[in-house]
């Protein structure tokens, strides 16, 4: 259990998280994305794609099958609601990166 003096820090964490552009953008493209079937349908195939194009060994990534994919990623991600949902997620998720990095860091947590 957290102490009074952690869980207030983190409260004030969270809350300067939520405040902050990439979050407010994040949430207004999960809600688009949401209320598009379609573009919500294309989003899973894109994080598909990018797991599988993950698991291609490096020596296979020039390779035939490895282009296809690539293009059928970037045929995807032609559709404006999914381009801009994966950019406001990447930023997010960067942002939050950032943050714990900076965390374990600073209390010299080896990881």
């Amino acid at each position: 259990m957290l102490s009074d003096k952690l869980a207030k820090a983190t409260k004030a964490v969270t809350d300067a998280i939520t405040e902050t552009s990439e979050h407010k953008e994040y949430l207004e493209q999960k809600k688009l994305i949401r209320h598009d079937p379609e573009a919500r349908e294309l989003y899973e195939r894109a994080r598909d794609i990018q797991k599988r194009m993950m698991d291609i060994p490096e020596d296979g990534r020039n390779s035939d099958y490895a282009e296809s994919l690539q293009d059928e990623y970037e045929e995807i991600v032609e559709n404006t609601l999914v381009y801009d949902y994966s950019r406001a997620e990447s930023a997010y998720v960067t942002m939050i990166q950032e943050v714990i990095g900076n965390i374990v860091e600073s209390v010299d947590l080896d990881i």
